[in-house]
């Protein structure tokens, strides 16, 4: 709980995989992250995981492998945004197993969430143009949002009845919204007025008494927990997709058993 009486939570989320029908490499789409209750905790993972990163990103620069005049350390003491090769982003699927496991086993230390769709279940018109596409996303972060905040509550680690400050943190390049704008709106109304779902009659009470949203769109070469958020999507869509294949449940629950909260769709 922060001084000034408002509770803080900071979600990082990015996508695995594609919202696309009928393709047998792309059967499963996840959305999903890490999250904080405070800045200083953010901070502290942002800088951790950064570390991690700056030790491991030297073996997959091709220009660093190549060049023996680099000294070892040149990736932990270089400035990124003045140098003349191409740092690498470490996105989930060129690292080594070795690799993965490495920063997977920083990330578990924290709260994580993912959202888990089964492309062939979701509704064909949904993948009629590029607008539907962004609803359903939106749908995704809303069901996903309010799975995390339901779980805190339950944990008596927030208060639903004093104010919530979210600030959502979305890899701008996997994002294909209407606009920050709605989404907000939309989020901010189905926590604190609940939503009335009109072709089943069924409503849904609200869970928190006020809440504020704010949608930020990083750019995850610059954003350390929404890089983290990639590799941990990555990997729950890989142990996904093997359970798909193997019809075995158990394997994908002991993977994935990390997970503060998991939600399937459609």
């Amino acid at each position: 709980m922060n001084k000034d009486n408002i509770q803080y939570i900071y979600i990082n989320m990015d996508d695995s995989g594609r919202l696309v029908k009928g393709e047998p490499e792309e059967l499963v789409f996840v959305y999903g992250g890490v999250f904080f209750l405070s800045l200083t905790e953010q901070e502290n993972f942002a800088r951790q995981y950064k570390a991690l990163v700056d030790l491991i990103k030297p073996k997959y620069c091709s220009d660093f492998r190549q060049n023996n005049n680099i000294q070892s350390d040149f990736c932990l003491t270089h400035n990124h945004q003045n140098c003349k090769y191409v740092c690498p982003e470490l996105k989930s699927n060129m690292l080594k197993p070795s690799d993965r496991r490495r920063l997977l086993n920083f990330i578990k230390k924290y709260d994580t969430s993912v959202a888990v769709v089964s492309n062939h279940k979701v509704k064909d018109y949904i993948f009629d143009n590029k607008a539907s596409k962004g609803r359903f996303k939106d749908y995704i972060i809303k069901r996903e949002v309010k799975r995390i905040i339901e779980n805190l509550i339950s944990q008596n680690r927030i208060d639903p009845n004093t104010t919530v400050k979210l600030i959502l943190n979305l890899d701008e390049q996997s994002t294909v919204s209407n606009g920050y704008y709605d989404l907000e709106s939309s989020i901010r109304e189905e926590l604190q007025f609940g939503v009335l779902n009109y072709d089943y009659g069924i409503s849904f009470p609200p869970i928190l008494s006020s809440v504020s949203v704010k949608v930020r769109y990083k750019n995850s070469y610059y954003n350390y927990p929404v890089q983290a958020a990639d590799l941990l999507v990555g990997e729950v869509r890989h142990c996904y997709y093997n359970y798909l294949k193997s019809k075995d449940f158990t394997i994908y629950r002991k993977k994935t058993n990390f997970l503060n909260t998991s939600i399937y769709l459609p």
